[in-house]
């Protein structure tokens, strides 16, 4: 037969449990209330410390390509997105001209995409996936593949056909290491998820400039963890979403006391974790650590040689390269990442 237990006994627990519950409503009258905004301080740290040699410091030119008459790939009119591959191959988008150059660093040459024949053709953002490039053409509202010596392959998605009760317009998107892909859409102000199936899986957000909203959404990234930030344009801010696509938090915004964002657009991610923007009013590309702590901005700081205009995109290249398109000299910057 099970003992009895005594009175003390009783009171004992009936102690612990009321402990254990002012403890849980303590916790509970700290949160924020449902709705309300999240604005995070760049300040304020999202993750811990950083590992030595791990934080950027500065930025070293290395390249210019300027748009002189004797280049390849002159005259640039409209320069938009831009890509590293793994082995160094760099590929750019002009807009206006509609096409898409590469530069094959072992030969030193330039070379131009195939025109996959669609009109109009604008090709705004690209990732090199592999042995094969990912360019999204605006103006068609396509997502298209080549190879990634530049033969035209085929058409992924045809946004027009996603879903027809939208309008979508994207605008820039990013592919992470599982296959999913995460893009921008302009006229519903909202940004869509495909899985690795390139099915249409989530909707995220819609207009406004509260938390969860958007106001011309120009740029996106994903982050070494799934989770990925998105280029809030018009709110003057960048939003961050975990890997199931639920809102994390705002870093910037129109009232945040320290944002030194004008208008966020192209973004990319190191190995580390660090986030480079692309600010192209305020003339300045954005570094921003792990923890979403803003290091430094640079841009019209930096030697007349280095200086940047209208910086639309970024992209982190191997061994600590940083490729700028800049549409205002209009050129292509290539600087080496100074590490701490």
């Amino acid at each position: 037969m099970r003992p009895r237990r005594t009175l003390p006994q009783y009171v004992h627990c009936v102690l612990l449990v009321g402990l254990a519950l002012l403890g849980w409503l303590g916790g509970c009258s700290g949160s924020a209330p449902a709705g309300a905004d999240a604005t995070a301080s760049l300040d304020s740290a999202a993750d811990g410390p950083s590992e030595p040699g791990s934080l950027p410091t500065g930025l070293e030119l290395v390249r210019v390509f300027a748009n002189e008459a004797d280049a390849p790939y002159f005259p640039l009119d409209g320069l938009a997105g831009i890509a590293f591959g793994q082995e160094g191959t760099l590929v750019f988008c002009d807009e206006k001209r509609g096409r898409v150059m590469g530069f094959d660093p072992a030969v030193e040459q330039w070379y131009e995409f195939d025109n996959p024949g669609s009109r109009p053709y604008g090709p705004v953002d690209v990732r090199v996936d592999g042995f094969q490039v990912l360019v999204l053409d605006m103006s068609g509202r396509m997502l298209l593949r080549f190879e990634l010596g530049g033969a035209y392959r085929d058409r992924l998605i045809n946004f027009r056909a996603v879903d027809p009760a939208y309008q979508t317009l994207p605008t820039a998107f990013d592919i992470d290491l599982d296959g999913r892909l995460v893009v921008t859409d302009a006229i519903e102000q909202q940004v869509l998820l495909f899985d690795a199936f390139l099915s249409l899986s989530q909707r995220i957000g819609r207009p406004g400039s509260h938390e969860d909203q958007f106001s011309d959404p120009t740029g996106v990234a994903f982050l070494r963890d799934g989770s990925f930030v998105v280029a809030d344009r018009g709110n003057r801010r960048l939003q961050r979403y975990n890997r199931l696509a639920f809102f994390e938090e705002v870093i910037g915004g129109e009232f945040a006391a320290t944002n030194p964002f004008v208008a966020p657009q192209g973004m990319d991610v190191d190995r580390h974790g660090n986030l480079f923007v692309a600010d192209p009013p305020a003339g300045a590309v954005h570094v921003l650590d792990r923890g979403n702590r803003l290091l430094f901005s640079t841009g019209s700081d930096l030697p007349l040689v280095a200086r940047l205009e209208i910086p639309l995109d970024v992209a982190v290249g191997p061994d600590g390269l940083l490729a700028v398109s800049d549409r205002g000299r209009p050129a292509i910057l290539i600087f080496r990442i100074l590490y701490d």
